[in-house]
């Protein structure tokens, strides 16, 4: 039987207009070989540990990204991978997602189509959280888990807004996503093979059935599309930093085979798959718009000669580490008092890490210091250097590009 399956899965190949492999190919489905190009630099690269984002397929083949706005083969984006990095992360807080997307028409509805926004905010998290660059919090509120949608849901978040999240949720800064388009059902191709028809496919189609017992094989490919926006922004005065819209279109046949003692497989809806891909895309530009920004936190408790510091090993952080600390003297706003610029921040000192544990860390005054509270700024108290990369990392990965 399995033979069978083995001639109609190649006669399948032939009427969707795939490339048969040869007798050295078919070995390979079973022991497949990773590619040889740039085989020796990426690996170099990963074990260097070279800020680099690289695509990594089910059979461990890897190859360098791509722009993100080339659509074709959007499932690579699935397997995007980062390098190891051992610096202190950023912490990011996701905020829920926004739906704009097209009205829907349907029976006269006049409300949005209904979109996973939970769905989206986690997979954005996961793919934030992948980058292996940041420490990520995600947003949980009583409205996120409505089933139905209603118009708030078009509202971008106010500077103001942004602030006080960023502050509940301890973050440096955040990110949300607006769902600009959403088609599940973006289109739908069909093919069937039967053992009638005349000429040569015709006769083949049916010495095959003869020979196999399979009536015939059909299929659909289900297609979905999906364009989301992405917004970074600071939390120290609420403005909009980093913007980028990415699209993903992913599409899986479903294929049966007519008489085959298995019913084939059901139809699948690979949407979910499209947001993925477009939450990677956006994870890879965040994370190369922010890889050589400072990491900021806070004092969270002074006791004695004790100062404590809201990161630990799990934000990256290590013993010895300077930090910069700061007092912040107020807000700073435009001349009609609307437009938040950013906060008024006064040195004070230096703090040096002694020990770190899981989620914080406890220094002591290097520097100055004096009237050090908590709520006062940390941030590294030199800029981070970035090792060069080593030879060809930085041509494979052509969106790090400056």
């Amino acid at each position: 039987m399995r033979y069978r399956w083995w001639i109609a899965a190649l006669t399948t190949m032939a009427v969707l207009g795939l490339a048969l492999p040869s007798q050295a190919g078919v070995k390979n489905l079973f022991h497949p070989k990773k590619k040889q190009e740039n085989k020796e630099v990426m690996l170099s690269c990963i074990q260097q540990k070279a800020w680099l984002a690289y695509f990594k397929n089910a059979n461990d083949v890897i190859s360098p990204t791509r722009d993100t706005m080339n659509t074709d083969h959007d499932d690579d984006w699935l397997g995007l991978r980062f390098t190891d990095y051992d610096g202190p992360r950023i912490r990011l807080g996701v905020l829920k997602v926004i739906n704009k997307s097209a009205e829907t028409e349907e029976n006269g509805d006049s409300g949005r189509i209904a979109v996973n926004v939970a769905g989206i905010q986690e997979m954005l998290t996961v793919s934030l959280f992948n980058t292996k660059r940041f420490d990520v919090v995600e947003e949980k509120r009583a409205a996120e888990i409505k089933k139905e949608q209603t118009r708030k849901d078009v509202m971008a978040p106010s500077p103001n807004t942004i602030m006080h999240e960023g502050k509940l949720l301890d973050a440096q800064y955040l990110v949300y996503g607006t769902v600009n388009e959403w088609t599940p059902n973006r289109g739908k191709k069909s093919m069937a093979t039967t053992t009638g028809g005349g000429g040569a496919l015709g006769g083949l189609k049916k010495h095959l059935a003869d020979l196999t017992g399979v009536g015939g094989v059909g299929g659909t490919k289900q297609e979905a599309e999906v364009a989301i926006t992405f917004v970074l922004t600071d939390v120290a005065n609420g403005q909009n930093l980093f913007t980028t819209t990415e699209r993903a279109r992913m599409g899986e046949w479903s294929l049966k085979v007519v008489g085959a003692e298995t019913g084939g497989t059901e139809e699948k809806t690979p949407v979910s798959y499209a947001v993925r891909a477009c939450a990677n895309k956006a994870a890879l530009k965040i994370a190369a718009f922010l890889r050589d920004r400072k990491w900021i936190g806070s004092v969270v408790d002074v006791k004695k000669s004790a100062i404590y510091i809201n990161a630990g090993s799990q934000q990256g952080m290590a013993p010895d580490t300077l930090l910069s600390v700061f007092t912040v003297k107020g807000i700073v706003r435009d001349t009609e008092g609307r437009m938040i610029l950013g906060e008024d921040l006064k040195g004070i000192g230096t703090i040096k890490v002694d020990t770190v544990q899981p989620g914080f860390s406890i220094g002591h005054i290097e520097i100055g210091c004096k009237g050090i509270k908590k709520g006062d700024r940390v941030e590294l108290a030199t800029k981070p250097v970035l090792p060069p990369p080593p030879q060809g990392c930085r041509e494979m990965d052509q969106s790090l590009a400056p």
